[in-house]
């Protein structure tokens, strides 16, 4: 969790960061019978959309307030403390492995060879990520010059300080899938999202980079953003983009 804002980043996070389209759920073609991970499940965005869809849905989160406020909001899900690299469940598992704005975090040798473990037979991964497609709408400009003299350089950061911080290495499609996987498939899908002002602070307030400073210094700068926002509420529109594969193989009998 990050430094300064703490345990309560995770409530920045809820109310700040877009969800996900429904569509994604149907993405690998599964059944509802089936039972899907839902890997880095940070407060249950996407869990909760797996929950509906899905008979069984367990959500793995390292982070304890982040987990703390899934089980809250989605009850109907089944929340382990685990990793990429460290699944706690047993091999050949569960159907399917979501993960949403998070295999950045885990995208190493370690963490594939765990994701090949606990997966069924032909098993489906299916990574996505929130892109803007737009700016916010009425214009935050003013807000986020505010923000930007209070943070990292862009030229010196290998992220976009006011997006959601995917890093390069989404962008370079380097990842570390294995030959056991089936050649990655991709789609995007429009993502709308409309905040209250507060909402938009939220979403500020979440930037990894802003919930390390402390207080003396990041309350002031929300304070100062906020009384830049003067509308009651804002929209941006995000593309979710989605890759998926799956195990490679044919299933027995």
């Amino acid at each position: 969790m990050p430094t300064g804002s703490g345990d309560g980043w995770a409530d920045d996070y809820e109310r700040g960061r877009p969800g996900w389209p429904p569509e994604v759920v149907e993405t690998p073609g599964l059944p509802s019978t089936a039972t899907v991970l839902d890997l880095g499940a940070g407060t249950g965005k996407l869990t909760r959309l797996l929950t509906s869809r899905f008979d069984r849905v367990v959500a793995v989160e390292p982070a304890e307030p982040m987990r703390r406020l899934l089980e809250t909001l989605c009850p109907e899900a089944e929340p382990l403390y685990g990793t990429g690299q460290d699944i706690p469940l047993g091999d050949a598992s569960v159907d399917a492995i979501f993960a949403a704005q998070a295999f950045h975090w885990f995208d190493d040798e370690r963490a594939v060879i765990e994701i090949g473990r606990v997966l069924r037979l032909r098993g489906a991964v299916v990574l996505m990520w929130n892109l803007p497609a737009g700016p916010w709408e009425p214009s935050t400009a003013a807000a986020e010059e505010l923000l930007l003299s209070g943070g990292p350089n862009p030229s010196d950061v290998n992220y976009d300080p006011l997006d959601l911080g995917k890093g390069v290495r989404y962008a370079s499609d380097t990842w570390a899938l294995s030959d056991s996987f089936e050649q990655l498939q991709a789609l995007r899908l429009p993502n709308p999202q409309t905040v209250d002002r507060d909402g938009l602070v939220a979403y500020y307030a979440s930037m990894g980079w802003l919930a390390d400073l402390p207080d003396a210094e990041r309350l002031p700068l929300l304070d100062g953003v906020r009384s830049l926002l003067r509308a009651p509420s804002y929209r941006r529109l995000w593309d979710t983009h989605v890759h998926w594969t799956r195990l490679a193989g044919e299933p027995s009998g």
